[in-house]
C-alpha cells in the first residue's frame, strides 16, 4: 500500500510541476503576444503620421492651407456641419479673397486632409514655413484670428481648440 501512496505522490508532483509550466508557458506567450501588439501599433502610429504629412505636402496654396488649419480646428469639436463650412467660406472670401470655385476645392480638400490628419498641430507644423513665407505680419494675424473664429463655432473654443491656437500665434508671430 505504501509503494501505491508513493507512487500516487511522484504522479501528482510531476503533474503539479507540469501544470505550473504550462502556467508559465502560457503566460510567456501572452506577454510575447502583447509586445508584438505594441509594436504593431507603434508601426501604425509612424506610418500614419508620415502618410498624413504626405496629405500635406501637396499644398502650395496659403488659403488652402488656412482652409485645412479651420477646418480641423472645427473638427476638434465635433463633426462639422454645413453652417461651418460657410463660416469657413466667409472668412476664405473675405481674408484670402478667393473666387468661389477656388473655395468650394479649398473647403473639399480641407475636408478630406482633415479627415486624414488626426492631429491639428501636425496641420499647424506643415503649413508653418508656408504661411511664414508667404503671409505678411497683418496676414498672419488674420489667419490666427481666421482660426479663432473657426474654433469659436457653437460656443467658447475647447483646451485642444485653445491649445493648437496657441501654438499658431507662437509660431507665426514670435519667430521673425
Amino acid at each position: 500500500m505504501s509503494v501505491v501512496a508513493v507512487i500516487v505522490g511522484i504522479l501528482l508532483g510531476v503533474g503539479a510541476w507540469l501544470w505550473r509550466a504550462k502556467r508559465a508557458s502560457d503566460a510567456t506567450a501572452k506577454v510575447i503576444d502583447f509586445a508584438s501588439h505594441a509594436r504593431g501599433a507603434y508601426n501604425r502610429a509612424r506610418f500614419n503620421q508620415r502618410a498624413g504629412s504626405s496629405v500635406l505636402s501637396s499644398v502650395q496654396d496659403a488659403g488652402t492651407a488656412a482652409a485645412t488649419l479651420m477646418y480641423s480646428l472645427a473638427t476638434l469639436k465635433g463633426p462639422v456641419m454645413r453652417a461651418d463650412e460657410e463660416v469657413i467660406d466667409a472668412q476664405l472670401e473675405k481674408v484670402c479673397q478667393l473666387n468661389e470655385r477656388d473655395r468650394d476645392e479649398a473647403i473639399a480638400f480641407a475636408a478630406w486632409a482633415s479627415a486624414q490628419v488626426a492631429d491639428v498641430n501636425e496641420v499647424i507644423r506643415r503649413f508653418k514655413p508656408l504661411w511664414r513665407n508667404s503671409l505678411g505680419e497683418k496676414e498672419r494675424r488674420q489667419l490666427i484670428d481666421m482660426a479663432i473664429a473657426a474654433a469659436e463655432r457653437g460656443g467658447p473654443p475647447n483646451a485642444a481648440q485653445k491649445n493648437s491656437i496657441k501654438k499658431l500665434s507662437e509660431d507665426l508671430l514670435l519667430q521673425n
